[in-house]
């Protein structure tokens, strides 16, 4: 195998001259990069026939996109629908549905239970006994922790008036993470626990995200000695690109550089940083406009790399499928599939872009745990991107530019393959000691021959 950046033999020098990006200038993910890209999905856990004609299907198409990684709610009223009334078949139907592809699952342990705080009827409120979601915890663990490699306590408990009503409460959120933490940890010593992803935009009715992990620590100075992770989800309001940054909205780079200033004061600089949500939809008349299906899988590929680039280990996409049609309703539309709205009829849910995209972008991680930004080596703008992914078998590079159409040159000789969003293929030469790169916002991949 020959590899691209053979310096001597070539006759093209970068100029070393361009821009650099983030706080991060190499980051390696321990547990590889094709590990850290996930699904934060709904798969059904249901045992009806639509149930498991769309569980079927989602499973099917994993082996098409290539997760490392699926998130989904491991949900407490479903489990314990009354108290020590315990149906675990889903959670059965659910690992051996990860056990068909070579994925992990983070289970994300939540929410409430009616029976739990029965003056309120409600499943978002946390149980008036913090040690009832502790039961379920460790019941979680000790049943299934030989097949559960991560956990996430709770989701977005800084949106206290979607998840944790009637609003959140920093303090009560502390002591669950706290006694889930513990009792998790009794029965399983291997286990990764997370903060429960926040929600980081500070929107009319919601604290942000960081202010309210800050908050939690202060109720619980001694917060790092109960996580593995810290967990956010950098969605964009407006959905504008990743990499925009402006008075009102932050890029992803500066989000992650925060996240990793964050844990530095809680003295604990190397507690992993986890993005398990994110997703850019697509509905046309929401509110918060959507974007078009072609943006959306350029969004996501870069999305994941630019946070991989910052040191983050783990990008969840949110999600698999649409869940409705409303062109109106933004929460219809962050799938990589389109709505099936009767999964019995024998008619699939038709992939959009993002999916094919989700599938080219696994392709290139596949077997790199390291990413090394090379703009300032190549001598590249604030907005063309140029990352090279190592370590395993040989070296991928993945190049865009934010705004519009550019070119790159990359050092090499001979062949390389080069392939783009829709996963087509083709090979390329290099010429005068380079290839040659015609850029847009659409990224591509360059890899070289006989190595993918």
């Amino acid at each position: 195998m020959f590899g691209l950046l053979l310096l001597g033999c070539n006759h093209f020098t970068p100029p070393g001259d361009g821009v650099a990006k983030g706080c991060v200038d190499v980051a390696t993910i321990p547990h590889g990069l094709a590990r850290g890209l996930g699904l934060s999905s709904h798969l059904e856990w249901g045992d009806d026939d639509a149930s498991n004609a769309r569980r079927s299907f989602e499973t099917e198409q994993w082996g098409v996109l290539g997760p490392g990684n699926v998130r989904r709610d491991v949900l407490w009223r479903d489990l314990e629908p009354a108290r020590g009334q315990w149906n675990l078949a889903p959670m059965d139907r659910l690992l051996n549905a990860l056990d068909t592809v070579d994925a992990d699952l983070m289970a994300l342990l939540n929410y409430g239970n009616t029976w739990a705080s029965p003056e309120f009827d409600d499943d978002f409120r946390p149980p008036d006994d913090l040690a009832d979601f502790g039961d379920f915890s460790e019941r979680i663990a000790a049943e299934f922790g030989d097949e559960i490699r991560w956990y996430e306590i709770w989701n977005e408990p800084n949106a206290g008036l979607a998840f944790w009503r009637p609003e959140e409460d920093p303090e009560r959120y502390g002591e669950l993470l706290v006694e889930a933490s513990s009792r998790i940890r009794a029965v399983d010593d291997d286990a990764m626990i997370s903060f429960g992803g926040v929600f980081l935009p500070r929107l009319l009715l919601n604290t942000g995200g960081f202010d309210f992990v800050r908050e939690v620590h202060g109720f619980v100075p001694d917060l790092a000695d109960h996580i593995d992770a810290l967990s956010y989800h950098p969605y964009r309001y407006p959905f504008s690109a990743p990499e925009e940054q402006t008075d009102t909205q932050d890029s992803l780079v500066t989000t992650a550089c925060a996240a990793q200033e964050l844990v530095s004061e809680f003295g604990a600089p190397e507690l992993p940083l986890w993005i398990t949500e994110l997703g850019w939809h697509t509905a046309p008349e929401a509110i918060a406009v959507g974007v078009s299906p072609e943006d959306q899988a350029a969004y996501l590929v870069r999305g994941a790399l630019v946070a991989f680039s910052q040191g983050v280990e783990v990008f969840d996409w949110y999600t698999f499928r649409d869940s409705g049609e409303d062109p109106e309703n933004q929460e219809h539309m962050f799938g990589l599939y389109e709505y099936d709205d009767d999964p019995l009829a024998g008619e699939e849910a038709a992939p959009k872009p993002a999916a094919h995209a989700f599938a080219a972008l696994s392709d290139a991680l596949a077997e790199h745990d390291t990413v090394e930004d090379l703009s300032g080596w190549l001598g590249l703008d604030e907005n063309t991107w140029a990352l090279r992914l190592s370590g395993g078998s040989g070296e991928t590079y993945a190049f865009w530019n934010v705004e519009g159409t550019t070119d790159a040159l990359l050092p090499g000789r001979g062949k390389a393959t080069h392939w783009d969003l829709t996963g087509a293929e083709t090979t390329i030469h290099a010429r005068g000691g380079a290839f040659s790169l015609d850029l847009s916002p659409y990224p591509v991949f360059v890899h070289a021959a006989g190595a993918r």
